[in-house]
């Protein structure tokens, strides 16, 4: 296993607040959130999306992504960067993570609507 891959899996599980209002808590990995995880001796860059413009979650995913690759032996740095393209949609969220929300009846999060967990529906 890479280290890239070892620390990708230490912040994919990361809770996403939005989630946790509507009931359904998701991690950022089943939101779609983490878009790359690159380590070059010691230092760590993660790009991640934020789901809405007005996203006041930054500096938690800072915080605690940052939490858990330090803990990890030789990550010396860790710098999170944010796609401001606000390139992130309902879609990205897993297949599994869309079922949950439907069984709940949520119809939005992060401010957009989701698309059908079951097709033709």
């Amino acid at each position: 296993m890479t280290i890239e891959r070892e620390l990708m899996e230490r912040i994919q599980t990361i809770p996403d607040p939005c989630s946790l209002a509507t009931g359904v808590p998701l991690s950022i990995g089943e939101m779609g959130l983490l878009q790359a995880l690159e380590c070059n001796e010691g230092r760590v860059t993660v790009r991640l999306q934020l789901t809405s413009p007005m996203c006041m979650m930054a500096a938690y995913f800072m915080r605690e992504i940052d939490q858990r690759l330090r803990s990890h032996e030789g990550v010396q740095s860790v710098h999170v960067e944010f796609d401001h393209a606000l390139e992130w949609r309902p879609e990205h969220i897993s297949s599994e993570g869309r079922q949950r929300l439907a069984e709940r009846r949520i119809t939005m999060i992060g401010g957009r609507m989701l698309p059908s967990a079951r097709p033709g529906t």
